[in-house]
């Protein structure tokens, strides 16, 4: 992918900003891209992500971070396992260690990411890797996890249906699987109309887990609608 200079984020306004941030977060969603090109998106964005990717322009690792605190209280957060996945530059493992977490651990497949990602000395445990793919399915540890939350990782070119059954073997009985994405997705994204839901719903059919909740939340990113599904493990 050809690099294109851009202005810097700290000289621009807040409106500026959204909509580098936006059109960044175009880049990384095409349609046909191939998990090496996504990873190469990301990988040359990774330096500017954090200062492009701000609460107002993406909430969603507030929003994740708010539906995780609903779930676990207080006296429960030194002692819960949480695996995050598609964690970026770890906003969202930022977020929890300040809330009380101390048992992060992280799943991200783009180098320059992880970069950022380490030097905030969040996570206890990384694996680079995509989430649904044969490497995950042997690195990342099976009924560990009290809580799985994945953020903005439900996009076109991201992740596959099938991940969500990994999600679920990493949970232990009881867990939790938080997933957060722009609603839009579930229409505008061909992988996900008319499949991902309907997935989502025969997995609790089959008594892999079941429904706690389904929340449509304004601003998620640029403005865009949000929506957060939650699942308990059986």
């Amino acid at each position: 992918m050809s690099e294109v200079t851009q202005p810097s984020p700290s000289n621009m306004s807040e409106v500026s900003v959204k909509s580098l941030a936006y059109r960044k977060n175009q880049e990384c969603h095409q349609p046909g891209f191939k998990p090496d090109q996504v990873t190469m998106c990301y990988d040359s964005w990774s330096a500017s992500y954090d200062k492009m990717m701000v609460p107002g322009t993406y909430n969603g690792p507030q929003i994740a971070l708010d539906e995780i605190l609903n779930h676990v209280p207080l006296h429960l957060r030194s002692t819960c396992r949480v695996l995050d996945v598609a964690a970026g530059t770890g906003q969202l493992g930022t977020m929890l260690a300040q809330a009380g977490f101390r048992f992060l651990d992280a799943v991200e497949p783009s180098p320059g990411m992880l970069q950022i990602l380490r030097g905030k000395g969040v996570y206890c445990n990384i694996y680079e890797v995509y989430m649904g793919n044969a490497a995950s399915k042997t690195k990342i540890p099976q009924g560990t996890y009290d809580a799985v939350a994945v953020v903005g990782a439900f996009g076109e070119s991201h992740l596959a249906l099938t991940s969500v059954e990994d999600m679920i073997s990493a949970t232990k009985p009881g867990g939790l699987v938080v997933i957060v994405m722009r609603k839009e997705n579930l229409v505008t994204v061909e992988a996900y109309r008319d499949k991902l839901e309907p997935h989502l719903a025969s997995l609790e059919e089959r008594s892999y887990w079941t429904k706690v909740s389904r929340k449509v939340v304004p601003d998620y990113f640029c403005g865009k609608d949000g929506l957060i599904l939650t699942y308990k493990v059986l």
